[in-house]
């Protein structure tokens, strides 16, 4: 099964009858979908924002999201993406819900965190995982917010890390138009939990490999007796059946295992096809890509 990772903290403080907006935060595009909760959950209005038609050169100084705090390494992305979104967040059509926002992969980064018995606290476990990011980042982890799953005992995590000042401008973009966001995760992580439940429905072993196609990025994990093994992203090209072929093989090879007899998991938002792999028995989950890019999926 999928190795577990966070869950939606529960909604308590939010009135039953309060609409919800999900929002997927992509380089390219925001995917705006408002969900009506009373009486069950009810798609009620959607809008897909290309970024590129909301420059961030294009806002007026005495706007107020002009003066957010964006220095992120993604630069004129990043200004533009809270440019779009703040155009967004004043429509009436997105007023007086409670937001749910789910985070590129393309603007993510992740790191396997091996287990690591000579560590102590909380303060030890943290300075390990800071280390793991910049032995594969660099120096830039030093402006990042980097989260994980609490440790358990002999057992890998994943961890995951966002553009602190980037984070910090979707949080004050939200607040400025009154809807305090709660809820920021990676969009790697409602795949994750969204596949949990689907996998149910199929007789799979606790080895596989998981393959994201999101946009023009590809993740690829090997999971192995329910544990995180490795996890890297590529660039997705054209020829993206014989790509996953080749990278399947390279990250076995990397891991050092034989992953060929391992099934694979597929699962993307955007493809309409499904995939198929000789000799890999393929779980083409939600390859129909998901009516509004999964959103309504969430949970």
């Amino acid at each position: 099964m999928l190795p577990r990772w966070f869950k939606w903290r529960p909604s308590h403080w939010a009135r039953p009858w309060q609409d919800e907006l999900r929002i997927l935060v992509q380089p390219h595009s925001l995917i705006l979908l408002r969900m009506k909760r009373h009486l069950g959950r009810k798609m009620v209005d959607y809008e897909e924002v290309r970024i590129n038609e909301v420059s961030g050169a294009g806002l007026n100084p005495s706007d107020d999201s002009s003066q957010l705090p964006v220095q992120s390494e993604r630069g004129n992305d990043a200004k533009s993406i809270i440019a779009a979104l703040h155009k967004q967040l004043q429509s009436r059509r997105w007023q007086g819900c409670r937001p749910r926002v789910a985070i590129s992969n393309q603007l993510m980064h992740y790191v396997v965190v091996p287990w690591n018995a000579a560590l102590g606290g909380r303060e030890e476990q943290d300075a390990f995982i800071r280390h793991g990011f910049t032995q594969t980042y660099g120096d830039c982890v030093r402006g990042w917010d980097i989260r994980s799953t609490p440790p358990k005992y002999g057992v890998t995590r994943l961890a995951s890390a966002i553009d602190q000042d980037f984070l910090q401008a979707l949080r004050e973009t939200f607040r400025q138009a009154g809807m305090p966001v709660r809820h920021i995760h990676p969009h790697l992580m409602m795949a994750i939990n969204m596949l949990r439940q689907q996998l149910g429905k199929h007789t799979i072993t606790d080895s596989f490999s998981f393959v994201m196609l999101e946009h023009q990025q590809l993740v690829i994990a090997l999971i192995r007796q329910g544990q995180w093994l490795s996890l890297q992203s590529y660039a997705a090209e054209h020829a993206l059946e014989e790509q996953l072929q080749a990278l399947l093989g390279r990250e076995a090879i990397i891991a050092g295992v034989d992953n060929s007899q391992w099934p694979v998991v597929f699962y993307t938002t955007t493809r309409t096809e499904k995939v198929s792999l000789p000799g890999y028995k393929v779980y083409n989950l939600l390859h129909h890509a998901q009516l509004h890019h999964g959103l309504e999926a969430w949970h």
